[in-house]
């Protein structure tokens, strides 16, 4: 969190490399807003600087009608200054709080619930249920405000258990029901059952510069047959009832188009595609960094921007980790296809039935193929959140014979999103470095904490985008 005389310069000056490092509450009007937003500016000793748009709502602040705080791109994960507390977000931002206590949180981070709760008032000036709770609200305020569904279709894809339960806290947390709000609105009454069938489409904010030019060809490189696919700047992926989501660049933001059948898990399906596309990365502090380091200048001012791609699913990103050790990736991805195939019916094979495959079949070595079952059996004993953490990630990892040391990097770069992960081992970067083992890592160590950043700027100056649409 910037200091308030920051905040306020920011303000001040309508700063837009500030949108999503904090919002501006109002404690005359009770309203939040973002750092760029063109209302009159409050009086100084009127505003509060809080970090995120669910820490206003949790302290009873509405979201400006004008500005829409709750668009705006997310905290950086970098700007917390508690371990922690991003471990926990995490796990809420998977929906862990969704049927469970902060509690059990607490437990599984290792700490005990006080401590949590301090660490998340000093962090973000909330509670964790709070937090969870102030999500859930902004997501349904967007979907009444963007889209023509139903409201009790609306409280079902926000994560409400009851459509009692949410016109109460919306019109609490609002000061008006979801239906007045939506009647100011032109447009959003009619087609509401043709919303519902057809499905819907929301935007999440992108902070720039953003390179799309790596992502999508990244992930078409990558991408599973009949899974998958990336044509005309649309990264598609099909659930496993045949319907796809799509995910495409436009200014400012990436269009996600949910079809109707998955509506009720919109929550979780954005989460995927904000992880999966790297939406909480702050590109004008990574590539600042990064472009001191002589190597990496010239590589970061002509692709500026670069994020690093996450996966869709934990335990699937996982095992295509595996998948991919000491091979190219073209032939991982074949793999990744015969897996599925084989164990999958065409979509990616459970946990359950890794755990006792012959993994091997597909065509890989033995003590690969077990190190895969491995990953699946301590998936179906403890749950797949150990999978986000990289630490947690890396101690797993480093207990499961037949899985090396780049494995276990590019599982917690991708995987677990550490900033900070370094496959020193990956002899794309020993090509481009001309260096290898001890001396790549003394070369990395500027880098830090973002040395997942620099490894794609060095991969990315071997593979160019393949054609202008894909850097569209």
């Amino acid at each position: 969190m910037p200091s308030a005389d920051i905040c306020r310069r920011a303000h001040v000056a309508r700063d837009g490399r500030f949108e999503g490092r904090f919002v501006v509450a109002v404690i005359t009007t009770g309203v939040f807003c973002r750092p760029t937003c063109p209302a009159r500016l409050p009086r100084q000793e009127n505003a509060r600087y809080l970090p995120t748009p669910a820490a206003a709502v949790a302290q009873g602040y509405r979201p400006c009608r004008r500005c829409r705080p709750h668009a705006a791109p997310p905290l950086p994960e970098w700007t917390l200054g508690c371990e922690t507390v991003l471990r926990a977000l995490r796990r809420i931002e998977a929906g862990f709080l969704a049927e469970r206590g902060s509690a059990d949180l607490a437990a599984v981070l290792g700490i005990g619930t006080r401590q949590l709760t301090r660490l998340f008032a000093k962090e973000l000036g909330t509670t964790p249920a709070a937090f969870a709770r102030s999500r859930r609200l902004l997501l349904a305020r967007r979907l009444v405000e963007e889209t023509a569904l139903k409201m009790a279709d609306v409280a079902m894809s926000a994560g409400y258990g009851s459509l009692r339960r949410f016109n109460t806290e919306f019109r609490q947390a609002f000061e008006a029901s979801p239906s007045a709000l939506r009647a100011g609105l032109a447009g959003r009454k009619a087609g509401k059952a043709k919303a519902r069938q057809e499905g819907i489409a929301l935007r999440l904010a992108v902070r720039e510069p953003y390179r799309a030019a790596w992502v999508f060809p990244f992930l078409e490189a990558r991408a599973i047959r009949g899974l998958e696919s990336v044509s005309a700047g649309i990264y598609r992926r099909r659930l496993a009832g045949g319907e796809q989501i799509g995910a495409e660049r436009v200014p400012g933001a990436l269009r996600v188009a949910i079809p109707g059948a998955a509506i009720g898990d919109a929550a979780a399906v954005l989460e995927r595609v904000r992880r999966l596309f790297d939406l909480g990365a702050d590109p004008t502090a990574i590539d600042g960094h990064l472009v001191r380091e002589p190597r990496l200048a010239p590589l970061v001012e002509a692709a500026p921007g670069i994020r690093v791609p996450g996966v869709w699913d934990a335990f699937e990103g996982a095992v295509r980790a595996v998948l991919g050790q000491q091979v190219s990736v073209a032939r991982a991805t074949v793999l990744a296809e015969r897996l599925c195939e084989r164990f999958g019916d065409g979509v990616f094979p459970s946990a359950a039935t890794l755990a006792r495959a012959d993994v091997a079949a597909i065509g890989m070595p033995g003590g690969r193929g077990r190190a895969i079952s491995e990953v699946a059996r301590r998936v179906l004993a403890d749950g797949d959140g150990w999978l986000r953490d990289a630490a947690k990630l890396r101690g797993a990892f480093a207990e499961i014979p037949g899985i090396g040391p780049w494995t276990t990097e590019y599982a917690a770069m991708r995987v677990g999103a550490d900033a900070d992960a370094f496959p020193d081992s990956d002899w794309g970067v020993w090509k481009v470095l001309g260096v290898k083992g001890k001396a790549a890592r003394r070369w990395a160590e500027p880098c830090r904490p973002w040395r997942a950043y620099a490894t794609m700027h060095l991969w990315n100056s071997r593979e160019p985008p393949r054609s202008a649409e894909d850097a569209a």
